[in-house]
């Protein structure tokens, strides 16, 4: 086994900054960083902003999902490298309120979980690619928390901020994120006015200037 200690990479202001930003507007300024879509929130109206402490656990081994508890602090996202397995669900009821208990601010797991009513009564946000009612094992036999891992098709590192919310979930890391911030906060105060044109009737193509890329097409045909 592996257990290394949490790391601090990104300052708690920016973490803060981006609750405020959706990850889809990240997604009209990145190609990248964005985890298959595939991991779902177990319910609906759930925003999840936080750094990352990683784990990654054998198919049938989930000691170490209940040792990284100890691990996380308050405001942490647990993000969870199944190794491909999608069969036995690693996190359920009592691990959700053990990271309640703790502060977590929430978990992605590329796997499965069981447990999801008292999950969704708990309102503690949770990801995960299915649901399984068949379980984990306290087995000590292997994994690591906080090594680089793979979830969602993404790489996330210890300390990468996490920025999720019913759309997806999208991973930055933190040398990226103050360059980042002040464009996509830009981005989103677009928003409004936007709006505003479309209820009074402007066509979008003229808003968004898509009109004006198909005058150039057309000229160029």
């Amino acid at each position: 086994m592996i257990i290394n200690p949490r790391v601090t990479r990104i300052e708690a202001t920016l973490v803060e900054e981006f609750r405020h930003i959706d990850p889809a507007t990240i997604g009209h300024l990145w190609h990248y960083g964005f985890m298959d879509p595939a991991i779902r929130p177990l319910y609906r109206r759930v925003r999840v902003v936080g750094p990352a402490v990683t784990l990654k656990i054998p198919a049938l081994d989930s000691t170490l999902c209940h040792k990284v508890l100890d691990i996380a602090e308050p405001g942490d996202v647990i993000v969870v490298d199944r190794c491909g397995d999608t069969r036995h669900a690693c996190w359920g009821e009592m691990v959700t309120l053990g990271a309640k208990m703790r502060g977590v601010a929430g978990a992605i797991i590329d796997g499965a979980v069981t447990d999801v009513l008292e999950i969704e009564e708990m309102r503690f946000p949770v990801y995960a690619r299915t649901v399984s009612a068949l379980t984990t094992k306290l087995l000590g036999i292997d994994g690591e928390i906080n090594t680089p891992v793979q979830c969602g098709g993404v790489t996330v590192m210890p300390g990468d901020l996490i920025v999720a919310d019913d759309n997806g979930i999208v991973v930055i890391p933190p040398e990226q994120a103050a360059t980042l911030l002040p464009v996509a906060k830009a981005k989103q105060e677009q928003e409004g006015p936007v709006r505003e044109k479309l209820r009074q009737g402007i066509p979008l193509a003229q808003i968004s200037g898509a009109e004006e890329l198909v005058r150039q097409m057309e000229n160029r045909s």
